[in-house]
């Protein structure tokens, strides 16, 4: 293979280049908020578009939750809600990162496009300062859409300044891909660093990892 067959490859944030969170965080969230799991992150992934796009600032956005959820969130509580949030998405999934940088070191860009709420981005950015790493990062809070709308893909694409089918889209849920293969990109769902890393050796020349 003399040539790369993406100019670059794009990763979504939460549950690809962070951890996911387990069941029994997940739990704890929702007692948190005086929920049971479920229903509680259902709703929670539910709810959340004018957060993602920037329209809602924490409070407004806990307030539509809790009047969906039934339930009643004082300033204090969500407060502490927002901080539980942020810690537990603000963790690094190594291997994803590994596998970006890697492919940048191959002459290939990295990018990141994330649904993102701007209280969560803040955090990350203080946080993570490899987040620069990326050479283009669309956050949905920043621009007012989300995925799967075709703008936000749109979006990424020109700031690329790549043709659709030259880019390698990653994300952890079936919409979104979906969204990113009407965009014209190859886009795939990501199940752990180790298939992300096998799609990319189909078209690009990486060295074989050690497998576990």
């Amino acid at each position: 293979m003399d040539k790369n067959r993406w100019d670059a490859v794009v990763f979504d944030y939460g549950r690809v280049l962070s951890h996911s969170p387990t069941a029994a965080e997940i739990a704890e969230f929702a007692a948190l908020a005086g929920m049971n799991e479920p229903p509680f992150f259902d709703l929670y992934s539910n709810t959340r578009d004018e957060y993602d796009r920037g329209r809602h600032d924490c409070h407004r956005h806990w307030q539509r939750f809790a009047r969906v959820a039934g339930i009643s969130l004082d300033a204090e509580k969500i407060g502490r809600i927002v901080a539980h949030e942020n810690r537990l998405w603000a963790r690094a999934n190594p291997e994803a990162l590994e596998l970006a940088r890697e492919i940048k070191s191959h002459g290939v860009r990295i990018a990141i496009l994330s649904n993102m709420p701007h209280d969560l981005l803040r955090d990350l950015r203080a946080s993570f300062r490899w987040l620069d790493e990326f050479e283009v990062q669309i956050w949905s809070c920043e621009h007012g859409v989300i995925k799967p709308d075709p703008d936000i893909y749109t979006l990424c694409l020109e700031a690329l300044g790549c043709a659709p089918a030259r880019v390698l889209f990653f994300d952890d849920r079936p919409c979104n891909v979906e969204g990113a293969r009407r965009a014209g990109m190859e886009a795939h769902v990501f199940e752990s660093a180790a298939q992300a890393r096998d799609v990319v050796m189909s078209g690009m020349r990486l060295p074989v990892a050690s497998r576990p």
